[in-house]
């Protein structure tokens, strides 16, 4: 707290009311000038006090500050002296002083805190009234609001209700075209049902004459059935008695042939002083090429028990059937070739194929193979070999034999550098005598390819050339590829026959 202190030298009036201005200067602007005046007359009450307290901003923190500081009384200071002897004396002169000073001090500060306190009091009225005014300003705003939102409302109704006319003078007029249009399918409708009715009786009708014919064509159709299938039997009947006689024919002819000259029967052999084996090897070709190309006829036999390789010659299948896991053996008339067989372990018998295959059990091999023998053998020969194969393989295995393809000129010009070949076979005399016997499921596979450069070769039509060009040249390709089969084509072909 501030304390005005007189001390023992010459009082300075102008000095203290300077001192005073200052203090209360410093009081009012600390905001600790205590208010003298009856506060209660200046509060807001009831609505006033609730308007006071919506004010915000600037203006409310203003009349805080004027209603705190209205009163300049200055009471908070007090007189004193730090002299203990004379310090009463000079507590009471200055007492005098001070109230000499108030005598002119007070009356103005009095009239000064009576201006503020009234001041306030309009001040603070001023703004409840502009508050009041102000609320009841956004009342009527709110009221305008809503009149207007009710006009535009109005407005919009009355449109709504003019369109709502419209629809319905629209709608009106739909409805009486709808009418019309079911008048319309109402008389449509009975006529079609009247058409439909006539046609339901022309279905019917025509239902009637359907089964009728039906039923004469199914009596005629048996008829004919019945004709053609008897005629079919009949044929098939005469088919057979002809393969019947004809093999009877044959038996005979066979029969006969063996016994007048059963040697020329025989497989042709070379004389004894010509290598066979040696032959072979000049003019057939290398093992290894000759086992890589019938590995593919190992399907035929795969899991089979008991196969015969007939003319096994050096042993190319047998050895490749053995490291496959089938077990087979062979027969062949060249003493070299089986004894080359046996010195590689293979199981082979040096005897006649047909005089070997008489000993053996009926049904009891599971798959044969011929290969480059067929042209070997006399045509009555090969016939009765084939039979006989017929009569000692299981049912469901296969028959496989492979021979030159004479349809190729280049095979059939070396044809008879082998000089024990008969006489080529066509492939389709082949499959006949296979059918003949009683195989079925006979199929001719080609193989031995002539290599592309030993064949005619196609020309390239060139990216320039014309239409015109470019047809000649596929016209040359075609019969290029004509040239190539007939006379480059495969060497040699396999039948293939399953009993």
């Amino acid at each position: 707290m501030d304390t005005l202190e007189i001390h023992d030298e010459e009082v300075n009036v102008e000095e203290i009311m300077s001192k005073i201005r200052e203090n209360i200067s410093k009081r009012k602007a600390q905001g600790t000038y205590p208010p003298e005046l009856d506060t209660v007359s200046q509060q807001p009450t009831g609505d006033k006090k609730r308007s006071m307290e919506e004010i915000k901003g600037e203006v409310a923190d203003d009349l805080l500050n004027l209603k705190i500081n209205y009163d300049i009384h200055n009471n908070s200071y007090v007189i004193s002296s730090h002299r203990p002897i004379v310090g009463i004396p000079l507590i009471k002169s200055r007492e005098l002083v001070h109230g000499e000073v108030r005598r002119y001090v007070d009356p103005m500060v009095f009239k000064q805190t009576t201006f503020n306190q009234y001041a306030a009091k309009i001040l603070n009225d001023a703004v409840y009234r502009l508050s009041s005014m102000e609320n009841i300003i956004g009342t009527h705003e709110n009221k305008y609001q809503r009149f207007s939102r009710s006009k535009n409302l109005q407005q919009k109704t009355e449109e709504t209700y003019e369109r709502l006319l419209d629809l319905q003078s629209e709608t009106d007029e739909r409805l009486l075209e709808i009418e019309d249009k079911i008048e319309a399918l109402k008389q449509e409708t009975n006529d079609e049902i009247v058409v439909n009715t006539k046609l339901c009786e022309m279905v019917d009708q025509l239902r009637k004459d359907m089964d009728n014919s039906l039923s004469r064509l199914r009596t005629e159709m048996k008829k004919e059935n019945e004709a053609i299938i008897s005629s079919l039997i009949a044929a098939m009947d005469m088919d057979i008695e002809k393969k019947a006689w004809l093999a009877q024919i044959l038996d005979k002819r066979n029969l006969q042939g063996i016994s007048q000259a059963e040697i020329l029967l025989k497989p042709p052999q070379l004389d004894s002083g010509v290598n066979y084996f040696v032959f072979e090897d000049k003019f057939r070709g290398a093992r290894e090429d000759i086992a890589q190309r019938q590995t593919a006829f190992l399907r035929y036999f795969e899991g089979c028990k008991n196969v015969l390789d007939i003319g096994c010659g050096r042993g190319e299948f047998l050895e490749t059937m053995r490291e496959h896991g089938i077990i087979a053996r062979g027969v062949d008339l060249d003493e070299t070739m089986v004894d080359y067989c046996r010195a590689k372990g293979l199981e082979v018998q040096l005897e006649d194929a047909f005089e070997y295959m008489e000993k053996l059990e009926d049904g009891s091999l599971d798959g044969i193979f011929i290969d480059q023998v067929v042209e070997h053998l006399e045509p009555s020969y090969l016939i009765r070999l084939l039979n006989l194969c017929f009569k000692k393989m299981k049912y469901g295995f296969y028959l496989i034999a492979e021979t030159v393809n004479p349809l190729s000129f280049s095979s059939f010009a070396n044809f008879y550098i082998d000089l024990t070949h008969i006489k080529p076979v066509h492939p389709e005399t082949l499959r006949f005598l296979f059918e003949s016997t009683g195989f079925r499921e006979v199929n001719t596979v080609f193989s031995s390819p002539v290599p592309d450069p030993m064949r005619l070769q196609k020309l390239v039509t060139s990216e320039v050339a014309t239409d015109t060009e470019r047809y000649q040249v596929e016209v040359y390709n075609r019969n290029i590829e004509l040239l190539n089969t007939t006379l480059y084509g495969a060497q040699d072909y396999a039948m293939i026959g399953k009993k």
